[in-house]
């Protein structure tokens, strides 16, 4: 049996790990046989190291670890990716294959787009696109690559990024600079997988800004299409064909405000089952 690990941030909302099980769920209902299992970086267990430990006891053979992360951060590419090294150290005998975060993809901006149509996003509604943001600019860029896949061929007139932490420009600078181009009412995309605290401060953040009118639509929780592209993230990993992009890695390219990351041993995200 193949057991695919997802492996998504972890919050202190049990509500975010209901939307993590729920899309494992749903996924392995894709491929008969799957047994999807679920692990987290932080907030929620267990984590990456006691999951593969687990897994190991019972006598499983083969994983596809899985980050079900949104854009290539330091968790796809140090924590987690430091815990299947050190899975295949400690686990000789268990084959462990790892993937790469969700996004960006198409499947991903259409369901961004149908959480808008959720909420009434109006056509003349200026968007933005909120992120949690990332130290690493090739995160954050991939969130750009989202909101320029998001405004291509529909009606809305601009669609702005933000971030809710670590990164600029924040919720309220993105929301104010709308505000001083004359415009009154945006909708804010929550480009997150499910609820949170960052989430939560997203559209607490959004709705003080003062001279504009916001509606806010729900993260990207459970659906067949997310499932989908799960799916299709685990056969490409099982192929062992993975078109991971490293073009922009701050491990491998010095970008400004990184230039000491390159070449930096990747260290394990602490996780508080693995205190010892």
């Amino acid at each position: 049996m193949t057991v695919l690990l997802g492996v998504a941030h972890g919050s202190k909302d049990p509500a975010s790990q209901d939307v993590v099980s729920g899309l494992l769920a749903r996924t392995a209902a894709l491929r008969p046989g799957l047994r999807g299992s679920a692990a987290y970086v932080d907030n929620a267990s267990p984590s990456v190291r006691s999951a593969l430990a687990e897994l190991a006891e019972q006598g499983v053979g083969d994983v596809v670890v899985l980050p079900l992360l949104l854009t290539p951060a330091s968790h796809s590419k140090t924590d987690i990716a430091g815990s299947v090294q050190a899975g295949r150290l400690a686990h000789p005998d268990l084959r462990l294959r790892y993937g790469r975060p969700l996004g960006p993809h198409p499947v991903l901006v259409e369901e961004l787009a149908v959480r808008l149509a959720e909420v009434d996003a109006r056509p003349e509604d200026p968007i933005v696109l909120v992120a949690g943001g990332a130290l690493d600019p090739d995160a954050n860029a991939a969130v750009a690559a989202a909101a320029r896949l998001l405004f291509e061929g529909r009606p809305w007139p601009s669609v702005d990024i933000a971030f809710a932490s670590t990164a600029r420009p924040s919720v309220v600078e993105a929301l104010e600079r709308l505000r001083a181009q004359g415009f009154s009412r945006a909708s804010v995309a929550r480009y997150f997988l499910g609820p949170g605290f960052l989430p939560a401060t997203v559209e607490r953040l959004a709705r003080s800004v003062e001279g504009v009118e916001v509606v806010v639509s729900a993260p990207l929780g459970v659906s067949d299409a997310l499932a989908g592209l799960v799916a299709e993230r685990f056969d490409e990993a099982l192929r062992g064909d993975l078109r991971m992009n490293c073009d922009a890695c701050l491990y491998r390219i010095a970008l400004p405000g990184n230039e000491s990351a390159v070449g930096a041993p990747q260290q394990p995200h602490a996780h508080p089952d693995d205190e010892d």
